[in-house]
Order: C-alpha cells, then structure tokens, then sequence
C-alpha cells in the first residue's frame, strides 16, 4: 500500500510539473514538488521498515518477548498480565494489564508475517499460555482482493478530485 500511496503522489508531482514550470512560479514549483516528493520518500521508507528493522519474538514459561517493526524497544509480557490472546496465522493479539491488580487492559498486537517459521507460532502459543486462546482464521482471498479494490477505488477518487479541482 505504501508503494501505491508514493507512486500517486510522484504521479500527482509529475503531472503539476508541468503547469507549475509554464506558470514560472518558482517558489511554488519548489514548494509543491518538495511536498509530493518528500511525501513519497516518507511512504517508501515506512513500507520498506519492517524489512530493514529485525522482529523477534520469544515465548518462555514465564511470558513473550516482542520486538516489533516500527518500535526499537523489546515489550516484555508476563502470562499472568495476560487477560485474552487472540491468534490468527498472522496477528495475534495479546490482551494484558501492566500490573497484575490493575483495571486498565492494553493491547499488544504481534504481526507474525515479518517473523521467521511463522507457521510455528500459533501452536507455540497454545504449548505456553496458561489460558485458552481464541482461534481465528486469516482474512479470505476475497476479502483480501476487496480491501485492495476499495483502496484503489478511493485513491483514484481522491487523485481525480485533486485533478478536477486543479
């Protein structure tokens, strides 16, 4: 999706270029240029980060270990912080309190698909965790293919919003 998001807006730059070097308005050509193109710098570098940044995830006796993509810092979550854990082949999502006596729950979501023998881990989950995990299957092709047409559909719409507006 980031890759979409950066080729329309170096789209979106390539066709103001034009209008922009016509017009001869050279601070706003710098301007407008600037922004789509750092926009589209700023769109690549986060869809390439979960594939620079390593993610780790451990599973003990005692809790999980998780190091995500977008954060540098190991969460640590004992098992009797856990409150629900919900586990699909590629989210899991753990329920806990920071603090056993604690009212407030925080969720901790684990995107299994930059983690290595990814197959592995719901069964994992199940072996170590004291309480029953809810199982839940993965979205279905269809569903899949209409998320990315919705998306699609919505940033054609709004690029020719921008385009008739222009």
């Amino acid at each position: 999706m980031c890759v979409i998001l950066a080729a329309a807006y170096l789209g979106l730059a390539k066709f103001l270029w034009s209008k922009l070097y016509a017009a001869g308005n050279w601070k706003m050509l710098f301007n407008i240029e600037g922004f789509f193109i750092t926009i589209a710098l700023v769109a690549i570098c986060v869809g390439l980060r979960p594939y620079i940044s390593p993610s780790s995830l451990q599973l003990s006796r005692h809790g999980i270990k998780y190091r995500g993509t977008y954060w540098p810092q190991r969460k640590t979550v004992n098992w009797d912080q856990v409150v629900q854990l919900y586990i699909s082949p590629e989210l899991v999502i753990v329920i806990y309190k920071l603090t056993q006596d604690g009212k407030r729950v925080w969720p901790m979501l684990i995107s299994s698909l930059y983690l290595a023998e990814r197959e592995k881990i719901p069964s994992s989950f199940i072996k170590y965790c004291p309480i029953e995990p809810v199982i839940m299957s993965g979205p279905h092709l269809i569903s899949r293919i209409a998320i990315v047409v919705l998306f699609s559909i919505t940033l054609i719409w709004v690029l020719e919003m921008l385009v008739s507006s222009g």
